[in-house]
């Protein structure tokens, strides 16, 4: 007991603290940046060629890609159970063989595994002093905290990168009869640092280098142009300007009103995040910022961490002394005292092997602490009951504890491995909530096997010492108690049990109409059925996007209108609602959660802007973020001109959206046919957000040769590579610069690339040295193309999505409307349209299916523990009556106490059937041993079985429902997430057991006395078998 208790203690003081466990993601991803290419360019550069290369590599299940303007993604889904590390080569070695791949100006491809990257706290650094020197802080900063041991992990979000642009304007090339071409040489062959070898010197060897590597925009004005042969030099300096600063996008990042650079730690799913947080905190209070800049915490997860952990401590801590209460007034003292430390014990035993099954301390592995509190002295309740009726018979020390266990070894044994079976089943179910669950299934099945350890060793090794602990006036007290349990027993419980055994077709009719009762309850959508249930996170987040190509004054002043929206809401609340506020124009930056390669992640596009908001705590704030996040959209109403404007509130995912990929071959009657989608969903009552990725481009200008320029001896790789040293720009050096890599590039003044007239009267270089206007040698045709390009497997798709209002409908209700009306009648319109589930749609009906083959394979195997021990094969499935009836419970449970059925809930149904079975074993093994032992008839055997182990059924439903009790009534928004897998246990197995007690002997009458004249043989030992002096068998079928 020492070495569980104290070992345990100290593996638990190891365990890493996180929000939520570790997920595989199961995903390999293919990315290369294109700078300056269109999405057609990168999907018939890259993301095509990749998806062919990795095609039919073992171990992937799914391609999907994105191409984008100057990047392409290839995402390669996994098959489960499969070698990650091996694919991954695989899919390295495949794309490594690709003839003539990366194209030209791409950079090289970069395979990796997602992997799980979670953000332990954001750190805002504020400044009216200038982009440069906010920059240079935020880094100060960055530096310092990569000083600290803990942390390994640090961005810097929300600010533009570094970039040296060197500018020469036409008017310039033509006064030095000069090129881009031969500036951009001339830049790259002057900055190099190159071995030039080795002297071997009589004195010893000696290495030559150049060192001629230039760092800052100041040491490239010295560059060397031309020279001349009467000694005059042309210089970089005397042709361009040369601008050390930031690259050329339009980007506004504001905290609290003030320009911001947002520097966040993240961590790898090894490290403790409570740890890492505290380092933070310390350095912070002594970490001393330049003259005019503010630091300030924008999000500590540590915090989120701390306070979910704490409350569900609270709720566990609340639920043990509910239990140990109720034992101490219905148990000796000393059995009370030693059946309750049967949960420590076994709590920290289990956490001796926490780290072998990769859990940590998360919200998920302590509620399945919380769900196991009540369970885990069920086993203990039962031996130590055994052992104080064999001291009443007059055993005594240790015979009457061996006895005692001897005796109900096997029903309790049975009882523990179909309740970690229940559990352990859920450790079947794929995705993403099939690994959420997994610490629950895993934490359950430690916890109870601990739990036998202590029930068969350590409890009875400390009942087997004489006497008992209660005096007056508790004893007083249990005697009372027990006289009425006795009471109701006796004279009101096996009297009606009596009755329904004689009415038990009847009783079996009422056990029909419960489960009728239940059915209606979903039916009428009483009880809805919501998939997915929202967490909700300490921030909402807007997102408003405008058309690519949209003026960066039209995103600003989208983005200021939201702001001003919420302003006016928290002013609503009398400023009980909104703590901080984030603005970001030109991009978004996300804050927050854990996900695949870091998750929360960086977007900069000059048409989105997002503004984030930081919620107050629970206990200020009275509203919700979900009903907060309502009240906001409200406020912003319409923005003109934007394509789409999205609210989220949750931590992960999101249980209310609906996504939908559509694909034809005809993309003229896909494009009618998104459109149709759309116009449909906008008529379903309560959806919102609507948005698909078939939106338009840029304006593009497709340039084709004409004669003249063919003439000229242009070709078409002449013209695309002058446009783009004149207009985007030529790459001619990347520098490491402390941390930072940056790029030089080469290209036109600002002045001269910002309209399209700069575009039209551009002067083309010819072979032979002279010029030509580009309308001369070229064509310009304008054309537009999708803003992004996805595919599938292969063939192009279009999603569209969109959110639904829990309060008005159902995300199940609204796909049910969708896949049974708007989908048949959009087919129909349009042939050969394929429509299917994507995201959280798709993966709902995926886990769902999953949790049903996991109920049946639980099942299965629950039914073949129980014929075994009991060596009948009929037995098994009358126990099994009351795990209908649990379910029924929870579903009656959602409806009293106000929660809709999710997935959540179904996975306490699952693990619900587990410890049904116990009750119903324990009495149909009493009912076994009472036909074996007397002369009593099965009616009579059956009811006097319920009688003798209505105590131990009344004790084990009793401390499970306890136990449970204090997360039923938590008011907590960041509980309720939980809340509904509570329900499901604590309510069903309270409805179950009543039902046990009545319907289970019913159906051992309706066997044996009513479907037994039909068959030859028995579910129990005969009684003929008893009165002839012969011992019987055990019940067999």
């Amino acid at each position: 007991m020492l070495v569980m208790l104290i070992g345990g203690f100290f593996a638990w003081t190891n365990l890493t603290s996180q929000t939520f466990p570790t997920l595989d993601f199961g995903i390999a991803s293919i990315s290369v940046p294109y700078p300056g290419a269109t999405p057609s360019e990168v999907e018939e550069g890259v993301t095509r060629r990749v998806e062919e290369a990795i095609r039919g590599i073992d171990g992937i299940d799914q391609v999907r890609s994105t191409a984008v303007e100057n990047y392409g993604v290839v995402t390669a889904e996994l098959k489960d159970n499969v070698d990650e590390v091996k694919v991954r080569n695989d899919i390295e070695t495949a794309v490594d063989r690709l003839v003539d791949f990366p194209p030209l100006d791409a950079e090289n491809p970069d395979v990796v595994l997602a992997e799980t990257v979670s953000e332990v706290m954001a750190i805002v650094v504020s400044s009216e002093r200038g982009e440069k020197e906010l920059r240079l802080g935020a880094e100060l900063l960055e530096q310092a905290l990569l000083g600290l041991s803990s942390i390994s992990l640090v961005s810097i979000d929300g600010a533009r990168n570094y970039e040296i642009a060197i500018e020469v304007s036409e008017q310039a090339l033509r006064r030095y009869n000069l090129s881009m071409s031969q500036v951009a040489g001339a830049v790259r062959v002057s900055s190099l640092n190159l071995s030039a070898g080795e002297l071997r010197t009589e004195g010893g060897d000696l290495l030559l280098r150049t060192n001629s590597k230039r760092v800052s925009g100041r040491e490239f004005e010295d560059i060397v142009l031309r020279a001349s042969s009467d000694g005059s030099i042309l210089r970089l300096r005397d042709v361009a300007k040369i601008r050390d600063g930031f690259t050329d996008i339009d980007l506004i990042n504001r905290y609290q009103g003030r320009p911001s650079v947002v520097v966040r730690v993240q961590k790898s799913e090894p490290e403790d995040a409570i740890g890492i947080a505290a380092d933070i905190r310390t350095l912070l209070e002594t970490f001393k910022a330049p003259q005019g800049l503010d630091i300030a915490i924008l999000s500590d997860q540590s915090e989120f961490i701390e306070s979910r952990i704490s409350l569900l401590m609270k709720n566990g801590l609340l639920g043990f002394v509910l239990v140990f209460l109720f034992l101490v007034l219905m148990l000796d003292l000393r059995l009370a005292i030693w059946v309750a430390m049967g949960v420590p014990i076994s709590f920290f035993g289990a956490f001796l092997f926490f780290g072998a099954f990769d859990v940590s301390l998360n919200m998920i592995s302590l509620f399945g602490l919380i769900i196991v509190i009540g369970v885990v002295v069920d086993d203990a309740v039962v031996v130590g009951e055994n052992i104080a009726a064999e001291r009443e018979m007059g055993r005594v020390g240790t015979e009457a504890s061996v006895n005692g266990v001897k005796g109900v070894l096997a029903p309790v044994f049975v009882g523990v491995l179909t309740t970690m079976v229940a559990f352990g089943s859920l450790t079947f179910v794929t995705g993403f909530m099939g690994q959420m669950m997994r610490d629950v299934a895993i934490v359950v099945m430690l916890v109870l096997t601990m739990s036998l350890v202590e029930a068969f060793f350590i409890l009875p090794a400390h009942l087997a010492h004489p006497g008992t602990w209660s005096r007056y006036p508790l004893d007083a007290v249990q005697q009372k108690i027990a006289a009425w349990v006795e009471h109701f027993r006796d004279d009101l419980l096996v009297p009606a049990i009596a009755q329904a055994v004689s009415y038990r077709w009847l009783t079996m009719l009422a056990w029909f109409g419960l489960l009728a009762i239940a059915a209606l309850i979903l039916f009428f959508g009483w009880v809805r059925y919501i998939g997915f249930p929202d967490l909700e996170s300490d921030r909402i987040n807007a997102q408003v996007i405008f058309p690519i190509g949209t003026p960066f004054s039209i995103t600003q002043a989208g983005a200021e209108k939201v702001t001003a929206a919420a302003v006016n809401v928290n002013a609503a609340t009398r400023g009980t609602a909104f703590k901080s506020t984030l603005v970001t124009i030109g991009g978004h930056v996300e804050l927050g959660m854990s996900g695949p390669a870091g998750g929360a992640g960086s977007t900069y596009a000059s048409h989105i802007a997002s503004v984030q908001i930081e919620l107050m705590s629970d206990s200020i704030r009275t509203q919700s973020a979900k009903d907060l996040a309502r009240a906001w959209r409200a406020e912003v109403g319409l923005i003109p001109g934007a394509e789409s404007l999205s609210f989220s509130s949750d931590v992960v995912g999101d249980g209310s959206s609906v996504d939908y990929e559509l694909s034809h071959q005809d993309e003229i009657l896909l494009t009618r046919a998104i459109e149709r989608f759309k116009d449909e969903l906008h008529t379903i009552n309560g959806m919102t957000d609507l948005q698909d990725s078939s939106s338009l481009g840029k304006r593009q200008y497709d340039i084709e040769l004409t004669a003249a320029g063919e003439a000229a001896g242009l070709s078409p790789a002449d013209i695309a590579r002058q446009l783009r040293q004149h207009f985007f720009g030529e790459e001619v050096h990347r520098i490491q610069r402390g941390r930072q890599e940056l790029k030089v590039m080469v290209r036109y003044p600002r002045d001269q690339r910002n309209s399209e007239r700069d575009l039209l009267n551009v002067r083309i270089r010819l072979a032979d040295g002279t010029e030509a206007p580009l309308s001369t040698v070229a064509r310009t045709i304008e054309s537009r193309s999708y803003s992004e390009i996805n595919r599938v497997d292969g063939h192009r798709i279009v999603s569209v999505s969109g959110k639904v209002d829990s309060d008005v409908m159902t995300q199940t209700e609204a796909t049910a409307i969708i896949d049974d009306n708007v989908i048949p009648a959009l087919v129909k319109e349009f042939p050969g349209l394929q429509v299917t589930k994507a995201g959280f749609s798709q993966d709902q009906v995926e886990d769902l299916g999953a949790m049903v083959s996991a109920l049946a394979f639980a099942l299965v195997v629950m039914y073949a523990l129980l014929a075994a021990e009991l060596k009948s094969y009929i037995q098994p499935l009358i126990i099994g009556a009351g795990i209908p009836a649990g379910m029924a419970g929870a579903v009656i449970g959602h409806l009293l106490l106000g929660y809709d059925l999710s997935f959540i809930s179904i996975f306490g149904m699952i693990a619900l059937t587990g410890v049904v079975v116990n009750d119903s074993l324990v009495m149909i093994d009493r009912y076994n041993i009472i036909c074996r032992t007397t002369d009593n008839g099965p009616t009579e055997a059956i009811v006097l079985a319920a009688q003798r182990r209505f105590r131990a059924i009344f004790l084990t439903t009793a401390t499970t429902a306890l136990g449970l009790t204090p997360m039923l009534f938590e008011r907590s928004i960041s509980a309720q997430f939980l809340i509904p897998m509570a329900v499901s246990l604590a309510v069903g197995i309270v409805f179950a057991s009543v039902i046990i007690l009545f319907v289970v002997p019913a159906l051992v009458a309706i066997v044996e006395e009513d479907l037994y004249p039909l068959f030859s043989r028995r579910l129990s030992p005969s009684v003929e078998s008893h009165a002839s002096g012969q011992q019987a068998s055990a019940p067999i079928r």
